[in-house]
C-alpha cells in the first residue's frame, strides 16, 4: 500500500517525465510544438515543488506548507500555453475567437485574484474557468479541422491527439474542480478519491502528449524527405 500511495502522490511529477523523455531523445525544430515543450518543463518544476510540499508537509517551515498558489499558477500556465498552441496550429483568419477567449480569461484572472480570492487559496473558480476555456478551444479546433479542405488527416495529426487528451482531461476534471471544497468537506474519503481520478487523467494526458510529440517528429521528418526528393 505504501508503494501505491507513493506512486499516486508523485504521479503529477513522474507522469511529466514521459513526454520529457521524448523531448530529450528527439530534436524538435518545429516552432508549433514549442508551447507544449515549454509547458512540460514549467509544469514539471511547479508539480515537483507542489508535491514535495505535500509529501513532506510536516517537515516544511510554515511559509512552505501552502502549495495552493502553485496549483493556481499551473492552471494559468496550462491555459496560456495550450491556448498559444491551438492558436498557432490554425490559420490566422480563424484566430479572433481564440484571442477573445484568452483575453477574457486573463481579465477573469485579474478580477478574481484582485477582488474575490487570494492566490494562496485553491481556486475552484480558476480551475473551472480553465476547463471551460480549454474545452471551448478544443471544440473550436475540432470544428476547424472538420471544415478544413486540405488533404491533412486530422485524426492522425499531432494537434488532434493533444486536443483529445486535453479535452478528456478537462471534461473529467471539470466537476472535480467545481465541487472541490464541498466534496472534501462532506466526505473526505470520496474527495480524496476524486483527486486520485484527477491524477489518473493527468497521467493519460501526459501519455497522449508524448504520442503527439512522436507523431509531430515523424511528420516533420516525412515532410523533409519529400522536399529532398523534389
Amino acid at each position: 500500500m505504501e508503494v501505491l500511495t507513493a506512486i499516486r502522490n508523485w504521479s503529477e511529477v513522474w507522469s511529466l517525465l514521459i513526454p520529457l523523455t521524448v523531448i530529450a531523445f528527439l530534436r524538435f525544430k518545429n516552432p508549433k510544438v514549442y508551447p507544449i515543450i515549454y509547458y512540460i518543463f514549467l509544469a514539471l518544476v511547479i508539480n515537483l515543488m507542489a508535491t514535495i510540499m505535500f509529501v513532506y508537509f510536516k517537515k516544511m517551515p510554515p511559509f512552505l506548507k501552502n502549495n495552493n498558489i502553485l496549483y493556481n499558477l499551473h492552471s494559468i500556465i496550462r491555459v496560456c500555453f495550450f491556448g498559444w498552441y491551438i492558436l498557432s496550429i490554425h490559420n490566422k483568419t480563424h484566430s479572433i475567437f481564440l484571442k477573445i477567449t484568452l483575453t477574457a480569461y486573463i481579465a477573469f484572472i485579474l478580477f478574481n485574484f484582485i477582488l474575490i480570492e487570494s492566490p494562496w487559496y485553491f481556486s475552484s473558480k480558476l480551475f473551472s474557468a480553465e476547463s471551460v476555456v480549454l474545452l471551448s478551444l478544443c471544440i473550436f479546433s475540432f470544428v476547424l479541422s472538420i471544415r478544413d479542405e486540405s488533404n491533412t488527416n486530422w485524426i492522425k495529426d499531432p494537434s488532434f491527439i493533444i486536443c483529445v487528451g486535453l479535452g478528456l482531461y478537462e471534461t473529467i476534471n471539470f466537476f472535480i474542480f467545481l465541487f472541490f471544497y464541498p466534496l472534501h468537506q462532506r466526505d473526505p474519503v470520496f474527495g480524496k478519491l476524486t483527486w486520485t481520478i484527477h491524477n489518473i487523467t493527468f497521467v493519460i494526458f501526459c501519455i497522449m502528449i508524448a504520442v503527439a510529440l512522436i507523431r509531430s517528429y515523424d511528420k516533420n521528418n516525412l515532410a523533409k524527405n519529400e522536399l529532398v526528393k523534389q
